[in-house]
């Protein structure tokens, strides 16, 4: 009997796993393209860094707005509308390739993206009881994570100063859109919370919000930065995409043992474990910049099997104080600090590289998780 209700808790939401399958393959991929093209154009970094921002900025401001359309059009037209619109907007960025434009290219992305990720997560938090949410949550990270690991597999499929790529990631977004559209009937009929105050998550847990920030910084480096260190430290495109994978496939394969963990042992003993050794990774990133193919390839891992994670302990330590009515609200604001925090990676990166070069990646993913392990010294 235990299966059952969590076989029907799947069943309300197959197609939002599916769709989201679908969205990240295309998100992971047109992130790759997008960085690896723009150096090819000589963009400087911190222009990549400034363009790259501007998704960010987008995505942060949806949450705001996410009651409003999703309560106007509903979750299923709200999927459906901005995936399109994701795909019209990767389509349009071989036709006129400069940085300002491509700038508000990324902003309006961001701002869809972020839009359906709404939709997603209320979706799934409507429709599934409080004692299975955690595990099929969780299935849903793992989704995305291993979604984007495949994506890296397919940029070595075309030539990113061509078109070919671009509409590749065009096609997929549409794809997106299919599941959800056959599965209208399972969507819910209610427009999720308005998000829960920033004040109010600092208050619940200090650590909680200000590492979900932190992570938001970590990946937002790694998605945008990672394709150009690799590129610059002498990979080729199936090279790249191995870099972005490897590190993809480690933080999907620990964020089910790290999050069993944080249930043994308590959230802020793991949060604070995953922050020291996030700070190791990365500091021997900086140590075998220069130490061959090789060497970056396993630091690429550690970094990611050690950052990627992040996210899902610091939201269950959230989840862990509030009441079960204000957790759809949780997840809401805790979407908005990881897209606050996520603006900033790509712009201190972006500055980061031009002063330090290269390896500026590895010691901007060191600098953060050394804040986190300051911050975990002194509050909880």
């Amino acid at each position: 009997m235990k299966g059952t209700p969590l076989r029907a808790a799947f069943l309300s939401v197959w197609a939002v796993l599916l769709s989201a399958g679908f969205l990240q393959v295309a998100n992971g991929l047109q992130t790759d393209v997008i960085s690896v093209r723009a150096d090819l154009e000589a963009f400087s970094a911190g222009t990549i860094g400034l363009m790259m921002a501007t998704y960010y900025v987008g995505y942060s401001l949806a949450p705001l707005a996410g009651r409003f359309v999703i309560g106007r059009i509903g979750h299923v037209s709200t999927i459906v509308t901005c995936a399109l619109i994701a795909a019209a907007i990767i389509l349009a960025h071989p036709l006129l390739v400069t940085p300002l434009v491509w700038a508000g290219y990324r902003f309006i992305s961001g701002f869809a993206l972020s839009l359906v990720y709404v939709a997603y997560e209320s979706w799934i938090n409507d429709r599934v009881p409080n004692v299975l949410r955690g595990r099929v949550f969780s299935s849903y990270m793992v989704v995305q994570m291993a979604t984007m690991t495949l994506a890296q597999a397919l940029l070595g499929l075309g030539d990113p100063r061509t078109a070919g790529l671009f509409i590749l990631c065009g096609v997929v977004f549409v794809l997106a859109a299919v599941p959800v559209s056959a599965a209208r009937h399972l969507a819910p009929a209610s427009a999720p919370p308005e998000p829960l105050g920033v004040v109010k998550l600092f208050q619940v847990s200090p650590l909680a919000a200000a590492a979900t920030m932190l992570a938001g910084v970590s990946w937002a480096i790694i998605f945008t930065f990672g394709p150009i260190y690799a590129q610059r430290a002498g990979f080729g495109l199936a090279g790249i995409g191995l870099f972005m994978g490897l590190a993809m496939a480690a933080g999907g394969l620990l964020q089910f043992p790290l999050g069993w963990l944080s249930d043994v042992l308590g959230r802020r003993p793991v949060i604070v474990a995953i922050l020291v050794t996030g700070l190791c990774a990365s500091l021997f990133g900086v140590w075998g910049a220069r130490r061959g193919l090789s060497t970056n390839l396993i630091a690429a891992t550690l970094v990611g099997g050690f950052t990627f994670p992040l996210y899902g302990v610091c939201v269950a330590y959230v989840n862990d104080a509030i009441a079960s009515e204000t957790r759809i609200a949780a997840a809401a604001g805790l979407v908005l600090l990881f897209g606050i925090g996520s603006i900033f990676g790509p712009l201190l990166c972006g500055w980061a590289t031009t002063a330090m070069g290269p390896m500026a990646f590895f010691a901007m993913l060191a600098a953060t998780m050394a804040t986190g392990v300051l911050i975990a010294s002194r509050y909880r």
